[in-house]
């Protein structure tokens, strides 16, 4: 657990460094009782230690370990039975994930996880349509999830089930770059339908290595056509609603946090431009000075 802990801090490190305040860490990497409670104790760990605000979510229906191969069911059940009640219980989870996707679960299994998850009373999530389509996005609106990751193979319907929802979309542009993939999510139906779309890292080993936020405004901007005011608020606004946290981060208003940063840029839109290097900055949370340079 410790090396975990101090494996983490350094790839978290570089974000806050660019000005995250906010983030969300995702299990799914274990896919056993005791390997995901270290993974979600560390996450918790992480938000005691470093200044960010870190959401926990519990993605144990990430992939099916070898030891459930041909059993995806009986796998589920464990999950819905056992993980989700003993490490909510313990405090350790802040919302539940799933993957809706051929090669990993299908709706119905998924919906089996987020009934569970209701049970326990924790918001759910989604990764949804990134290789094909399932329509999960769309189970995602049914259960108020926050929010659906990927989504490049998502409808019409989809989106409009998304929008009446409220149900973010989060938009992962490393993933899509480092795979080389070329079906774009379809952001005209987004915005058709007022889905909120958010911009995140999607920092994991597999397939998104992506340790700047700010070089994730620039992919979605030349990759995925969004506008530099998108994509700001696809890192502000919309991702605080993608974490539940809306009420309090996101936006400089009355009433919540004074967690922003200060960049010593001529408009926002350069947030997007530059690749690479560091951009003069003073980081802000809870209104005390938590970086410079």
């Amino acid at each position: 657990e410790e090396e975990l802990l101090a494996s983490a801090r350094k790839r978290l490190e570089p974000l806050l460094r660019d000005g995250v305040t906010a983030l969300e860490i995702k299990s799914g990497y274990g896919l056993d009782l005791a390997s995901e409670r270290k993974m979600l104790r560390v996450i918790r760990r992480l938000g005691e230690r470093l200044p960010a605000t870190v959401r926990s979510t519990c993605l144990a229906a990430h992939a099916l370990p070898p030891e459930y191969a041909g059993r995806a069911d009986d796998y589920i059940e464990h999950i819905c039975s056992t993980m989700l009640p003993a490490l909510a219980g313990e405090g350790l989870v802040d919302a539940v994930d799933a993957f809706c996707e051929h090669l990993a679960f299908s709706p119905a299994q998924v919906e089996r996880v987020f009934i569970a998850a209701r049970e326990l009373g924790l918001p759910v999530k989604l990764h949804a349509e990134q290789l094909s389509s399932l329509h999960g996005s769309s189970l995602a609106a049914r259960y108020r999830a926050l929010s659906a990751d990927h989504l490049e193979y998502m409808t019409e319907d989809d989106a409009r089930a998304m929008g009446e929802a409220g149900t973010v979309a989060v938009l992962l542009p490393g993933a899509f770059y480092l795979l080389r993939e070329t079906q774009l999510p379809p952001i005209d139906a987004l915005r058709r339908h007022g889905v909120a779309m958010a911009i995140a890292s999607d920092l994991n080993p597999g397939t998104s290595p992506a340790l700047s936020l700010r070089l994730m405004l620039n992919m979605a901007c030349t990759l995925f056509r969004l506008t530099p005011e998108e994509t700001l608020a696809g890192v502000t606004l919309h991702a605080a609603r993608a974490l539940g946290l809306e009420a309090s981060h996101g936006s400089l208003e009355v009433g919540k946090l004074a967690d922003f940063v200060a960049w010593d840029i001529e408009r926002p839109a350069e947030l997007a431009y530059w690749l690479g290097g560091d951009l003069p900055k003073r980081v802000i949370r809870h209104a005390e000075e938590v970086y410079r340079g």
